[in-house]
């Protein structure tokens, strides 16, 4: 349902060459020989290859010099799919014509390139290329792939793939790997060929099927069931990080826009919801398949080949624009991603979790044959070409439909080199350098301190550099869990609110990290307004040995003006804390200086004075050890406590 094959035609003997041609290039020719010659591609054109072989066959008993009847063959074979007497034909064609149809060095390069013989299929390039100069497109396009697989053949990549095992792949064919941000969840399409008892059934089901990972390995993997699994077919399918979403293609479906449409299931409470039609303008009355959709949930990925592409088919992005009163993220804005597509297939893109490192399929750029595997960094200052992964990743056969880990170490792909069924699914180590910027995750939980239950908020998370929201998830689009991906370089500040609560903060600074953090995992108790409670602001900064606000400081000051005019009856108290070095006659001037100088920001926004108080407590009220780097750290702290409600 999901893939598309694309046949390539020479045309050395069906369309190319008229009589006249060949009469001039032949070395020995004959009005008996041009004739029958003429019948044979009359018949050919017709589909009636036997009788024009036979043709053929008697030009070369009766006039062994006439080459182009080798050249004949050799189409009819390449059409038929018979490669090893193309081949033969091709040899025996250059043999006799000595160079005066060079074309015929182009087509048996073409047979050898893809069959892997890169070396023969580089040396008949290159002497096409002696001879026909300067070359097309598409001429120079094979040149460069010759050249590009023999070298990566003698340079190959460390490549082991692992069979993902027995609780995955079975006798039926596995394929479309895809996981959430933990790496703990596994979802694939499985085609059941079989019934019960192993026979064949009229008409092959696709399903999702879905594998959690445990501390003992992989468990065995079940229908993803109703809504999603129907009596049609689903597949193409990726899963958001936070295991939330889930992008399939479906095909043919009632109310669909096009041959193949982009579908959304959301998961609420541990249940799939009834998958929607994303609707125009992602989907459109063309073929649209293999989404891939970022980290943080802004940007939608998919193949398609509707009109306004650069080739057969490309690659598009769709950018998140809001969210639905059903919780469902609604796209727009769509766009051909030009620097990736070609006039050839560019497909089943994959975008992993830094945001800007995109794998994705290509029969275009230079390769081992077929459709090989690449990669791109979308936001490179100086925008590369994509990059090959290299041999063995690549291999001469179709390469497509690869996913990569948060951590960017493993990478998980679809084979049908020998396993329990005909495609099984496999993994394996991405090579160093073709790693993604390394990325972490910070998972969560938000409970009530009172009751323990479970609370729906407000979960944002920004990027305090830019000043600038990375993700936000809203009270209706979450079960009081989240899970965000954090690439590195940035400095991330968390805010969980709910109305009726105090806010919480946290702070994530990966400005500096070069390496993957641990990921983290937080519950998060939630106080309501009360006299008394008190929050951490661990996203105020202050210069060192200063009271002067940092700008980073911008968006957790304005989370605090918002929440102040939300509750207008509240009076506040900003405390400031330092940790034991230095004196105290040092450090409680500074705390309190650096507590006003969050009050007269608040002041600045709209806040009232007399809702404001400041209090410097210095060392005093340490809340970490002193004695190390972490418990210091803690003690460094501006806070923010109720007074009055």
């Amino acid at each position: 349902m999901l893939n598309l094959k694309m046949g390539k035609l020479i045309f050395i003997f069906l369309i190319l060459f008229t009589a006249n041609c060949i009469a001039q290039k032949n070395k020995s020719s004959s009005k008996v020989s041009d004739q029958l010659y003429n019948e044979a591609k009359t018949e050919a054109q017709g589909g009636n290859r036997v009788k024009a072989t036979a043709l053929l066959n008697k030009i070369i008993k009766n006039d062994p010099q006439y080459f182009m009847a080798w050249f004949g063959l050799a189409d009819i074979y390449h059409d038929t799919g018979e490669k090893q007497t193309e081949r033969e034909a091709l040899l025996k064609g250059l043999n006799i014509s000595a160079d005066r149809f060079p074309q015929g060095y182009k087509y048996l390069a073409d047979l050898l390139y893809g069959e892997a013989n890169y070396s023969e299929a580089l040396k008949h390039m290159e002497r096409y290329n002696q001879l026909k100069n300067p070359l097309t497109a598409s001429e120079n396009r094979l040149l460069e792939s010759c050249r590009f697989a023999l070298k990566a053949v003698e340079s190959p990549v460390g490549f082991h793939p692992e069979n993902a095992g027995s609780a995955i792949n079975s006798k039926e064919d596995e394929y479309w790997p895809c996981l959430n941000g933990e790496g703990n969840t596994l979802v694939f399409t499985r085609l059941i060929k079989h019934d019960k008892d192993g026979g064949k059934i009229a008409w092959p089901q696709e399903d999702f099927y879905v594998s959690q990972k445990d501390s003992s390995g992989w468990q065995d993997a079940l229908p993803l069931g109703p809504p999603i699994n129907t009596h049609e077919n689903e597949g193409a399918q990726c899963i958001s990080a936070d295991g939330r979403l889930l992008f399939f293609t479906g095909c043919g479906r009632p109310g669909g826009l096009g041959s193949c449409d982009l579908y959304l299931s959301v998961r609420q409470k541990g249940i799939w919801s009834e998958p929607v039609n994303l609707g125009a303008p992602v989907n459109s009355g063309a073929w649209e398949s293999q989404p891939s959709v970022s980290a943080d949930g802004r940007w939608l990925f998919f193949t398609s080949n509707r009109n306004g592409g650069k080739g057969k088919m490309d690659i598009w992005r769709a950018e998140r624009l809001g969210v639905s009163p059903e919780g469902y993220p609604v796209y727009g804005k769509v766009a051909n991603l030009e620097s990736v597509n070609t006039t050839g297939n560019d497909l089943s893109p994959f975008i992993h979790a830094d945001g800007k490192t995109l794998y994705f399929s290509s029969d275009f750029w230079p390769g081992m044959g077929g459709k090989d595997l690449f990669f791109i960094k979308l936001d490179s200052i100086k925008q590369l070409p994509p990059q090959n992964l290299g041999y063995p990743v690549n291999t001469s056969a179709d390469e497509e439909g690869l996913v990569v880990e948060v951590t960017g170490e493993k990478g998980w792909f679809t084979s049908n080199s020998a396993g329990p069924g005909g495609r099984d699914i496999y993994s394996f180590q991405i090579p160093a350098g073709d790693r993604p910027d390394p990325v972490s995750w910070v998972k969560g939980k938000v409970i009530s301190r009172k009751t323990g239950e479970r609370i729906f908020a407000d979960i944002i998370l920004n990027d305090l550099v830019t000043n600038s929201l990375v993700q936000h998830l809203y009270p209706f689009e979450n079960d009081g869990e989240f899970l965000f991906c954090l690439p590195s370089g940035r400095n991330y500040g968390l805010n969980i609110s709910k109305e009726g609560y105090l806010f919480h903060s946290e702070n994530f600074n990966l400005i500096a990290s070069s390496s993957r953090q641990q990921p983290m995992n937080l519950e998060i108790e939630l106080d309501p307004i009360e006299k008394g409670k008190a929050t951490i602001l661990k996203n105020i900064f202050f210069k060192t040995d200063s009271f002067q606000l940092k700008p980073e400081s911008k968006v957790q000051l304005m989370e605090i003006v918002d929440f102040m005019k939300k509750n207008p009856g509240l009076v506040i108290e900003i405390g400031g804390h330092t940790d034991l070095q230095g004196s105290e006659n040092y450090n409680l001037p500074l705390s309190g200086n650096r507590a006003e100088a969050v009050v007269q920001y608040l002041i600045a926004n709209g806040i009232s004075p007399s809702r404001l108080r400041s209090k410097g407590y210095g060392f005093s009220v340490p809340v970490g050890d002193n004695s190390t780097d972490a418990g210091r750290a803690l003690n460094r702290r501006t806070e923010f406590k109720i007074l009055q409600f």
